[in-house]
């Protein structure tokens, strides 16, 4: 079986972009269960510019919104038909073309909007979003061989716009790496939480976490300090917020981390904290877990599994007074000696629910379908 993905950008996984990473992890996996796997990719700027790669890939210039990338017509026409197409990203005028130019020709796409239509996603902007939803993206999940969620909330966020028969529901993935798992459990020690993504304080929950972890020292005198791990437009804004909960020495900024050194400052926390109002399937989530480290999230993260195996902390609702009591209660398995146990339940999940290996199978049998 030949898979092409398309997808925005060079699917470079030390970008901050996840579908970079997504695409990439997919790419290899796929490779590595005996695929021809090809990645179309469509950027401003066509060189070759990231890691080496099991598969290989061809960049096309992205010209205008709504033009077919410099190209891509004549590339798409020499393939053969039995080839699948899977399309990357929601709301993205080029593939409203290109799933357009593929319906006509006769070739098969699967569509993964990566969380682009879930509810909370769909509020911001709404008008807008739901006018360009009606032209465009309708006709690009009816045209679609099927429409790939990775989360459950990314169904009725959908529904609510146009009703989807040919859909699958498979989370993203990752891999487990012993050699990089610390089992090193300082109970004694004051607990390091960490952010991981855009600095983008309402989409990502910023403002939940610091005044939840704000009523947390409190609240219950509590203890540890708050890594953020990234960068964005909102910056100061948080740097502000930090400054009006006198949160100065207990958070840190440090800027986006790529490769072995953000896989450097994963392994030195104690727990990750993901408050997001909106989310398809966090990659950050599974990269911690992947390593040990358990985490605090948001229903809407759509990471119920951290729940179902015990690897932290699924709030009830995305509150600061109940982040505060998700605080004192991690900080209680650390000093009791109960982290260790969070951490093997979190590399368990990775294993059983969210391997590369297993993801890629589950799609391979949707593209064979």
């Amino acid at each position: 079986m030949k898979v092409i993905h398309v997808t925005l950008g060079k699917a470079n996984p030390n970008k901050m972009n996840g579908v970079n990473k997504v695409v990439n992890s997919l790419a290899i996996s796929q490779t590595q269960l005996g695929c021809e796997v090809e990645v179309w990719g469509i950027t401003k700027n066509p060189v070759h510019n990231y890691p080496e790669r099991v598969y290989s890939t061809i960049l096309f210039k992205d010209l205008e919104k709504f033009t077919l990338p410099e190209g891509f017509e004549e590339a798409l026409k020499k393939e053969n038909k039995t080839t699948i197409f899977h399309i990357h990203g929601g709301f993205i005028p080029q593939f409203f073309t290109i799933s357009q130019l593929m319906s006509r020709l006769g070739y098969q796409y699967v569509y993964t909007p990566h969380g682009s239509f879930n509810t909370i996603a769909m509020k911001r902007s709404w008008m807008k979003k739901k006018i360009y939803f009606s032209l465009y993206e309708r006709k690009i999940i009816k045209n679609a061989k099927s429409v790939h969620f990775v989360g459950e909330s990314e169904i009725s966020g959908t529904n609510n716009m146009v009703k989807v028969n040919n859909y699958c529901l498979i989370p993203n993935g990752e891999q487990v790496d012993e050699k990089k798992i610390s089992w090193v459990d300082e109970a004694k020690k004051d607990p390091v939480f960490g952010f991981c993504g855009r600095l983008d304080l309402h989409t990502k929950g910023l403002d939940i976490l610091l005044k939840g972890f704000s009523e947390y020292l409190k609240k219950y005198n509590g203890k540890g300090v708050v890594w953020m791990i990234g960068d964005g437009e909102d910056k100061e804004t948080l740097v502000n917020l930090i400054k009006e909960l006198s949160l100065m020495s207990k958070v840190k900024f440090l800027g986006a981390q790529y490769g072995e050194q953000k896989i450097d400052l994963f392994q030195k926390l104690d727990y990750l904290v993901l408050t997001s109002r909106n989310e398809g399937l966090p990659g950050v989530v599974l990269e911690c877990a992947a390593l040990g480290v358990p985490s605090i999230v948001s229903k809407t993260t759509n990471v119920s599994q951290v729940g179902v195996y015990d690897a932290g902390i699924v709030l009830e609702e995305n509150k600061p007074e109940v982040l505060a009591q998700a605080f004192q209660k991690a900080y209680e398995w650390k000093r009791d000696g109960s982290l260790p146990r969070k951490k093997a339940a979190a590399i368990e999940m990775i294993k059983k629910e969210y391997d590369w290996n297993v993801i890629a199978q589950r799609l391979l049998k949707v593209y064979a379908e």
